[in-house]
């Protein structure tokens, strides 16, 4: 049975779960283990980073191998927002460089790759059932799941994205600021030119906001982001719906002419919320599962990599036998998400030209009457 016992498990194998481990095996601590329930191959949407993720990248010791995937170069944005003019935010000064569209099915391989090369444990197609807790034993916290034998082990990390499914099994709940929903879709450009354009575009429209960014192998995903009851009265679901919506975009529109209009639609939820704690004794969450930040915030990925690295350092101090650190992560959690709130209100407030249309409308319900407090 000691062969499943662990300092740290981590259920959950995207960024913000790897980025845990890999900052805990840099730092010591050898027993970790990670448990994810897909297999990484199932297909995901991509995803730009901006150029200062290189530091984090750096402080997680994967920068040089990270370099080495070669992913497509992001030069910047630029965005139809508050006015049909387009407005533009490259990369030319900045001291990092460029940033990078990610192929994120092959980034998050890449992330679970570096955590199992410095001897982590992972097992994937796995997926977590139940927790209990032991008093006075060694490894107190006692975890099952569905086609795995139980792993006990001294703390726990929730990865388990916005579900927090672990986080809940200790009485957390999560605080829901406002929920959006995204439906995209991937065009090959193969026989255009807009593989060539590696800036992000965003468009706002009086159903929500479009987002295109280029992706490797001439790929580019096309979303839009709007509110879930407004998505099912415009039926969304159904491609050819959607479809009639991106041809009334002004820029969108124009940079996928002349590629075939996919016949499959991806959809997901986009909440805004917070976990209510998101850490305890024994246990804190990390990435969608402590807080999930709305897309047009651009920090997914970002924010997962930065959590790992916070984290680490809060659980090294627990086992160590000082909580405080589990106090400051709490409150860092907490303090960048009102922080993100109040950048959110000032994005969707700068855009005027549909007040009456529902989902600027509820924006604005949700922005002047759920700020977190």
């Amino acid at each position: 049975m000691r062969d499943f016992c662990f300092e740290v498990a981590i259920i959950g194998g995207g960024p913000a779960g790897t980025a845990t481990g890999i900052a805990l095996k840099n730092m010591g601590i050898d027993s970790v283990f990670i448990v994810e329930a897909g297999s990484y191959s199932k297909p995901k949407i991509g995803e730009s980073i901006p150029p200062n993720t290189q530091t984090l990248l750096q402080r997680l010791k994967i920068f040089d191998a990270f370099s080495l995937q070669h992913y497509e170069p992001c030069l910047g944005s630029y965005s139809c927002w508050g006015s049909t003019q387009l407005g533009f935010n490259d990369n030319l000064f900045n001291p990092y460089g460029a940033g990078w569209h990610l192929d994120r099915s092959q980034f998050d391989l890449f992330m679970a790759r570096q955590f199992k090369a410095l001897s982590g444990v992972l097992v994937d197609n796995t997926r977590f059932d139940n927790l209990s807790v032991m008093k006075n034993d060694l490894y107190p916290i006692k975890l099952s799941f569905e086609n795995h034998p139980d792993v006990c082990c001294r703390f726990v990390v929730d990865a388990t994205g916005q579900s927090a499914k672990v986080a809940r099994k200790f009485g957390a709940t999560v605080n829901m600021q406002d929920l959006m929903v995204s439906f995209a879709a991937y065009f090959d450009c193969q026989d255009t030119r807009l593989n060539e354009n590696k800036l992000t575009l965003l468009e706002a429209v009086e159903h929500g906001w479009w987002y295109c960014a280029s992706l490797p192998n001439n790929l580019q995903v096309v979303s839009l982001t709007t509110d879930i009851a407004l998505a099912k009265k415009l039926r969304l679901k159904q491609p050819e719906n959607w479809y009639s919506l991106l041809k009334n975009s002004i820029h969108i529109n124009s940079r996928i002419e002349g590629t075939v209009f996919p016949n499959r639609l991806n959809n997901w939820k986009t909440p805004s919320s917070l976990l209510s704690p998101p850490a305890g004794n024994g246990w804190l969450a990390v990435g969608d599962a402590a807080a999930c930040y709305d897309p047009i915030s651009s920090q997914g990925i970002y924010k997962a990599l930065a959590n790992g690295l916070q984290a680490a350092k809060a659980i090294v101090q627990w086992l160590d036998g000082d909580p405080e650190g589990l106090t400051e992560y709490r409150n860092k959690v907490v303090k960048d998400f009102v922080n993100y709130l109040e950048q959110r209100d000032y994005f969707y407030g700068q855009e005027q030209r549909w007040q009456e249309a529902e989902f600027w409308a509820k924006r604005r319900a949700y922005l002047a009457g759920l700020k977190y407090g």
